[in-house]
C-alpha cells in the first residue's frame, strides 16, 4: 500500500482545547442563576458595568478548567469560544474578577448553593441507595457523606492557611456528597487549624435543607469519629427521614 498523499490547507475554523466549556455553559443556562445574581445589589457596586452573573460565570469556567486563580482569566479575554460558550458579553479582567467576587462574598452564597442543588435535582440520572432491604421499614437509604479534606497549601502564605491534622500547612474544607454517585451538594472553606466539629452543626443544617431540594428519600448520614458529637446526634434525630 502506498503512503497517503495528504494535502494540507489553511481553513477558517477556530480550534479550542476547552470544548467542555460548551457543556458548562449549557448547564448554567438551565438554571436561574443569572437572573438571581443580577438582582443582587451590593453597596460597592450598585450599578456594575459587568453584571454579577458574568463575573460568576467566568469564574465557574475557570474552575471547570482547573484554573481557579484570578490571573488565569487574562488568557481567555480574547478567546471567542470562552466568551460564547459561557454566554458572556464581556470577559472580566483579573482585577474585576477579584474585586467583584470579594464584594459579592456574603451576598450570593445561598443563591449559588440552591441553584447547584436544583441542577442536581433536574439532571442527575440517578441517586443510588447505599443500602436497600426488601422490608421497606428499614430502607432504602441514600447516603449523605460529610467529611473534611485537608489541602496542602504549603509556602502559599494565603489567608487562613495554617497547620492541619495531616501535618501540612493548608486549608481544611468540609464537603457533603449525596448518593453513591457522590454529587457535591455543599462545601465550606475553612482554616487548616479549625477542628472538624467546629461549626459542623450549622453546616449540617444547611446541607439537609439543600438535600430536600434534590430528593425526598430517606438519608443515612455518614461521618467519621471527629463528628461524634451530641449536637450532631440531636440534630439528626430531630430531622425526619434521617438516620
Amino acid at each position: 500500500m502506498k503512503p497517503v498523499l495528504f494535502i494540507v490547507s489553511q481553513g477558517d475554523e477556530q480550534l479550542t482545547s476547552q470544548a467542555g466549556l460548551g457543556l458548562i455553559g449549557a448547564l448554567l443556562g438551565r438554571t436561574t442563576l443569572r437572573e438571581r445574581l443580577d438582582q443582587v445589589q451590593i453597596p460597592t457596586r450598585p450599578t456594575p458595568e459587568i453584571r454579577h452573573s458574568e463575573v460568576v460565570a467566568a469564574m465557574t469556567g475557570l474552575v471547570a478548567l482547573g484554573k481557579p486563580d484570578f490571573e488565569a482569566v487574562e488568557t481567555f479575554r480574547a478567546d471567542p469560544f470562552f466568551r460564547s460558550a459561557l454566554g458572556l458579553e464581556q470577559v472580566p479582567s483579573a482585577a474585576t474578577l477579584r474585586q467583584r467576587l470579594n464584594g459579592l462574598a456574603g451576598w450570593v452564597e445561598t443563591i449559588i448553593r440552591e441553584e447547584s442543588a436544583a441542577l442536581v435535582a433536574r439532571h442527575a440520572p440517578a441517586l443510588t441507595p447505599c443500602y436497600e432491604k426488601a422490608d421497606q421499614r428499614y430502607g432504602p437509604w441514600v447516603a449523605l457523606d460529610v467529611d473534611v479534606c485537608p489541602f496542602d497549601n504549603s509556602d502559599s502564605h494565603k489567608e487562613g492557611v495554617s497547620w492541619t491534622y495531616q501535618q501540612v500547612d493548608g486549608y481544611a474544607p468540609i464537603f457533603a456528597y449525596l448518593g453513591e454517585e457522590g454529587y457535591l451538594l455543599n462545601c465550606q472553606l475553612r482554616p487548616g487549624s479549625q477542628h472538624r466539629q467546629q461549626e459542623a452543626r450549622p453546616f449540617l443544617q444547611q446541607t439537609l435543607k439543600l438535600v430536600r431540594r434534590v430528593t425526598p428519600a430517606k438519608l443515612l448520614v455518614r461521618m467519621d469519629a471527629a463528628h461524634d458529637d451530641i449536637d450532631n446526634v440531636r440534630l439528626l434525630e430531630a430531622t425526619p427521614k434521617v438516620d
